[in-house]
Parts: structure tokens; sequence; C-alpha cells
């Protein structure tokens, strides 16, 4: 069973935990200064409150940066029978090849016909991969699950 992953690049996961972990730096300072100013009560409350909201975002933006770094979240998994697309939003779900109509490329999006008039929407910019490189792997894996093979007699899918 041949199986492929494709995560998102490395800049993406790296630029996330540095812009969480600058954001949690950033609160940790305007905290100390807040703490530090002598301030009216509902002021010092509001800003407070403020800064936890602001660091709970922070870590939120460190925290998803440090699990693309591992490998999780955001990512194309495509196995022999078939492929999970969780690059956009809400959980991928596992498509059979069969399922699978029309593969088709414009721009940064892969766009996958299923049966039943549904679409699953790659979308590359999320993954390290090329458009054309994709749409190219997804139609050669679409042909050998459906038996196809090239006219010319040497297999160019794999």
């Amino acid at each position: 069973m041949t199986r492929t992953v494709y995560g998102p690049p490395a800049q993406l996961a790296v630029r996330g935990v540095g812009v969480g972990a600058a954001g949690l730096g950033l609160v940790v300072v305007a905290l100390t200064v807040v703490l530090s100013v002598d301030l009216a009560g509902w002021l010092r409350g509001t800003l407070l409150v403020l800064l936890g909201l602001a660091a709970v975002v922070a870590l939120v933006i460190l925290v998803v940066g440090v699990l693309r770094v591992f490998g999780r979240g955001t990512r194309l998994v495509l196995d022999d029978d078939g492929f999970v697309n969780a690059t956009g939003f809400g959980v991928g779900r596992r498509v059979p090849w069969r399922d699978v109509r029309k593969v088709q490329t414009d721009g940064a999006i892969v766009s996958v016909d299923l049966s039943g008039g549904r679409q699953s929407l790659i979308r590359t910019a999320s993954i390290d991969v090329e458009p054309r490189a994709l749409a190219r792997e997804l139609r050669g894996r679409l042909n050998r699950d459906r038996g196809y093979r090239p006219l010319s007699g040497h297999d160019d899918l794999g």
C-alpha cells in the first residue's frame, strides 16, 4: 500500500510558532507595564481582561504552530483506497477512489468532483505541493484504481 502525506510547508509551521511566541512576549511586557502603573480600578480591570484575551489568542497560535511543526493539523493523505482532505474548513473525511469523477486545477486549488454532485476542494497553499503536480498524482492514482494503463506501453503513473 503506497501512502503519501502532504503537510504544511515548514516555513508556515515555524511562522506560527514565532508569531505565537512573540505575541506571548508582548503580552508579558504589557502586563508588567499595566501592573506597575497606578491606574483607575475599571481601567486596570479592562486592560487585564484584554491582555488575557490577547494571551489566549497568542497561545492558540503558538500551539497550532507547534502541532504543524510535528505534522498535525492541515494535511492531505493519499493511499491506494482513497484520500483524506483536511486542507480546508471542517474535519477531513475519507473519500474512496470509486467516488471520484474528475480532477481539475485552477490556481492554488485542486477541485475533485465526487459522486452525488459533491466536491472536495484541496487548498494547495496550505500544504507543500504544487497544484499541477498534485492534480497529476491524483489522476494517476485514479487511473490505477480504475485499472487504466497508458497506451504507450510503459507506466508513467508511478
